[in-house]
């Protein structure tokens, strides 16, 4: 009996131990992970301007229009490589803009500056001709719709699916 129970733990063991490296790759991978999580961010998305030190957005009377003034920006994990180079554009209210490159070239990181999910390295970003860092972050977020390259759509209507992004959305 303990010949056997040896045995079988034996194979038991050279089973598990195959896994070795799969599990070493994991734990460096966990590791990765929790330095970006534990690097410290600009904006902090999560505090609401309680004193009110921030600019409020009048949803009424916003106009939309947007400017990007001399924009450089770099990502903060490849500082080596500046993804704009001064950028200059402005967008009028009302107008459509098409943003099109190749993989890599900005796109995505010209909306993400936008929402101020980044800062710029120099330069600004204007929404109705303020600065979007003088704004309150929730405010900002709040009066620009975006819809990502590949969104999340549950497997409700598309009714259902609004009132889970927005909250406050009523039913009629």
């Amino acid at each position: 009996m303990a010949l056997l129970s040896l045995l079988f733990g034996a194979m038991h063991f050279g089973t598990a131990m195959a896994n070795g490296p799969d599990a070493a790759k994991a734990f460096v991978a966990l590791d990765r992970i929790f330095m970006f999580i534990r690097y410290p961010s600009s904006i902090n998305a999560v505090q609401i301007d309680e004193k009110n030190l921030l600019k409020r957005i009048d949803f009424d009377t916003a106009v939309g229009n947007i400017e990007f003034k001399d924009v450089w920006f770099r990502y903060p994990t490849r500082k080596e490589e500046f993804v704009m180079k001064g950028l200059n554009l402005k967008i009028n209210s009302g107008q459509s803009v098409a943003l099109v490159g190749e993989s890599g070239c900005g796109k995505s990181t010209f909306v993400n500056l936008l929402m101020r999910f980044y800062d710029v390295d120099q330069g600004e970003i204007l929404f109705d001709g303020v600065n979007v860092k003088e704004y309150n972050l929730h405010d900002l977020r709040k009066a620009i719709s975006l819809v990502m390259q590949e969104p999340i759509i549950f497997n409700y209507t598309i009714l259902e699916n609004i009132l889970y992004g927005k909250l406050d959305a009523t039913n009629t």
